[in-house]
């Protein structure tokens, strides 16, 4: 799970040009901006919040208010800011040590804007239930399972939630992994989705040999509906595409991807309908994943009618700093002319994965 508040150690403080009240903090492997007045020091222990926090509605956070107490990327006189700090005064009188989560303890929730989407676009095609008679048989469980079907449950436990952790959170990465050799695509920002095709547990003469299921990225949803998940599902024909290759090579199949679009996220790459791009293609056989490397999905996609997403290297070194890292993750969109949200660093071998965000996406976007 993600330590949106932790006890953190401030590794460095370098004075800002021009500005004689704040400098510039490195926790971890993020630069933000933080008050003199605070008497910080390097190798202070502090409470860092990352970015996509939202803090509780509390007098000692009241000056977030403006921001309705999200943390998100800032720039103050020319310096990037992602995160914040708080003296340690802010927790409970007790001992805490380095690396400590206290995220609970603070009352720090996650900004989610596709967990919140889920969640309307639950509540829209449930619709409001005004049948009184309706309501009270639901009380029975003969009634549920005869009649009432839910709409979503969670994500099935051998399928793995495509949230991948920031560069920031692996401060010695660029040096640790000098020599390791990556695959980069584009991050695009749009809505995660998994279709899978499993064989059935379930084996009767009557029982269907493969389930087919779709995901957002924390529910299956059961019923078939006008959410772009299942307008994918419809239009591109995964199923059967999902079942001819299944069939064919005697193993189930977890397909991973990115839909954008009309509706998704402001539909920055301006298009029409929506489109879906993949990003892992996960081989199911006997309980166990195998995940295809970056060369085997582009085969995978040009030999069953996918659209990758973009790839921009196949064999690319990490740069020598984070800082660097994240410039590097800078540049313009392969889908449309916007800056793009960043990049997505894999090493199939060893299983390293990352996302390294552009702080220009986040700026415009005020993400």
């Amino acid at each position: 799970m993600r330590k949106l508040a932790s006890i953190q150690k401030i590794s460095s403080l370098t004075p800002i040009k021009e500005a004689d009240l704040i400098e510039k903090a490195t926790v971890l492997g993020w630069e933000l901006v933080v008050a003199k007045k605070d008497n910080l020091k390097v190798g202070d222990l502090c409470v860092y919040c990352e970015i996509d926090s939202i803090l509780p509605d509390k007098s000692e956070f009241e000056f977030l208010r403006d921001r309705k107490f999200r943390i998100k990327t800032i720039k103050l006189k020319g310096q990037v800011s992602q995160g914040i700090c708080f003296p340690l005064s802010i927790l409970p009188n007790k001992k805490y040590s380095e690396g400590d989560d206290v995220t609970d303890i603070i009352g720090v929730t996650k900004y989610d804007p596709q967990a919140e989407y889920e969640r309307k676009e639950s509540e829209r095609l449930a619709g409001i239930d005004k049948n009184r008679m309706d309501k009270f048989l639901k009380r029975y469980v003969w009634y549920r399972k005869l009649i009432f079907r839910p709409q979503r449950t969670p994500i099935p436990a051998f399928i793995k939630k495509t949230d991948e952790n920031r560069i920031q959170l692996f401060p010695n990465a660029c040096e640790e992994w000098k020599d390791v050799l990556f695959s980069v695509t584009e991050k695009l920002d749009g809505q995660s989705a998994t279709y899978f095709v499993v064989p059935n547990p379930k084996r009767g003469l009557f029982q269907k040999k493969w389930i087919f299921g779709v995901c957002s990225r924390n529910f299956q949803l059961l019923k078939l509906d006008s959410s772009s998940y299942w307008t994918i599902a419809k239009d591109g024909n995964i199923k059967e595409k999902m079942l001819c290759w299944c069939k064919r090579e005697g193993a189930g199949l977890i397909i991973q991807g990115e839909i954008i679009g009309n509706k998704i996220q402001g539909n920055k790459y301006n298009r029409n309908g929506v489109g879906f791009y993949v990003f892992n293609v996960i081989e199911y056989y006997k309980g166990i994943n195998r995940v295809l490397d970056q060369a085997q999905q582009i085969v995978f996609c040009q030999d069953n009618g996918y659209i990758p997403v973009p790839i921009l290297y196949l064999c690319q070194k990490l740069p020598y700093s984070i800082p660097l890292a994240v410039d590097s993750s800078k540049g313009v969109s392969v889908l449309h002319n916007i800056p793009r949200e960043g990049i997505v660093v894999r090493n199939y071998e060893r299983n390293i994965s990352f996302k390294i965000v552009n702080s220009d996406f986040l700026l415009k976007y005020s993400e």
